[in-house]
């Protein structure tokens, strides 16, 4: 889970000069040539309060950028020949790869942090003001949706959307106990949660409109494609589907392991999923969420981590004598085939289309995110 970030104790402001007395009921008339008092404008009185008010905004709004960039070192980002290579050290293990596009976020301890792969821009979106700890980030064709609370165990969490073209942040959502974390897809965001006092539920947002909405009462992570949203309802399965325009749900017929998932993506209505054995061997399927066979993706997985799927290549990382590799195979093609050697031992994948990108350990405190383009 990820770090809190330290707060620092507003200033006190110092104490005013006592004022003058005033003599109650004493009324000078003018003398020649004064002139009458002029009766107080409440419209310049108002004026001078917004503007007032929008100093001290903007003033606000100021320090806590700078006591964000003070406290928090920002990783290093370097251009590499296949792509980009971002490096923190002493910092909490990168979690919650998200790609879409240009568009690559991850948590950073306590902070989400956003690098624009077209640019190499990279950006500190949360936690916002007077939050102390997120979770892992999702992002789609332009919005990105994550959690904020003051604290870890905190019932009060917000879902923060952020819009990649304006580069506005804003609360999408009170979300209430986190079950997991969110996914989206265009405009609808998904995720489970459960109130103060109640069952948990798989919840969602429209995130242009804020409209929020229920998919189904139950627990479970769940992922989103369009209207379609799948989730598993336990740590082994079964997966259950929703669709977001009739409100119908079914059970989706997969032949599973009985061991535990590593991840589930879902991209237009084919849903992947990795499982790893106890004694560290995994596989990769996937199935139609309408019905179908299973088809094994890969086999015999050494250390699975992921996998992704982008709706064209299904990537994931496996483990071999020389070290960690990121392998991808696309769907009706024989074979799976190598899309990069790792230098370090990988903990989660992701692409989106002719763009991979992975988090590795490279022993210590020393974490990397690393971004390549597929092979042709």
């Amino acid at each position: 889970m990820p770090d809190d970030l330290t707060g620092r104790p507003a200033a006190t402001p110092a104490s005013s000069a006592a004022a003058p007395p005033v003599l109650v009921g004493a009324t000078a008339a003018p003398g020649a040539g004064e002139r009458l008092p002029r009766r107080p404008s409440w419209l310049r009185a108002l004026v001078l309060s917004l503007v007032v008010l929008a100093a001290g905004s903007a003033l606000g709004a100021a320090w806590y950028r700078f006591e964000r960039s003070a406290s928090i070192q920002p990783p290093a980002v370097e251009r590499t020949a296949g792509g980009w290579r971002v490096t923190a050290h002493h910092q909490l293990a990168f979690s919650g790869l998200a790609l879409s596009g240009d568009r690559l976020l991850w948590q950073n301890g306590a902070s989400i942090e956003y690098l624009d792969l077209a640019s190499g821009d990279l950006r500190l979106l949360g936690p916002g003001p007077g939050m102390r700890t997120t979770w892992d980030p999702a992002v789609g064709e332009r919005y990105a949706v994550w959690f904020e609370a003051e604290r870890e165990a905190s019932l009060a969490v917000q879902a923060v959307a952020y819009d990649t073209e304006s580069g506005r942040r804003w609360t999408l959502a009170e979300v209430g106990s986190v079950r997991s974390y969110p996914a989206i897809s265009g405009d609808v965001a998904v995720w489970c949660s459960a109130p103060t006092i109640g069952a948990p539920t798989i919840n969602g947002a429209r995130v242009g409109s804020g409209e929020a909405f229920e998919v189904a009462q139950g627990d479970g992570a769940p992922v989103v494609s369009g209207s379609l949203v799948v989730w598993a309802t336990g740590w082994t399965g079964p997966f259950v589907a929703g669709d977001l325009v009739t409100g119908t749900t079914w059970p989706v017929s997969a032949s599973l392991t009985g061991a535990r998932l590593t991840a589930i993506a879902l991209a237009g209505r084919t849903l992947v999923w990795g499982q790893g054995e106890a004694d560290g061997s995994g596989v990769v399927a996937a199935v139609a969420v309408d019905g179908g066979p299973t088809t094994t993706v890969a086999s015999g997985v050494s250390g699975l981590a992921g996998p992704s799927y982008d709706g064209r290549t299904v990537v994931w990382a496996e483990q071999t004598a020389s070290g960690d590799r990121v392998m991808g195979r696309r769907p009706g093609e024989t074979g799976a085939f190598v899309v990069a050697e790792a230098d370090g031992a990988v903990t989660e994948v992701a692409v989106s289309g002719a763009t991979v990108a992975w988090i590795q350990r490279m022993g210590g405190s020393t974490h990397a995110v690393v971004v390549t383009r597929l092979p042709q």
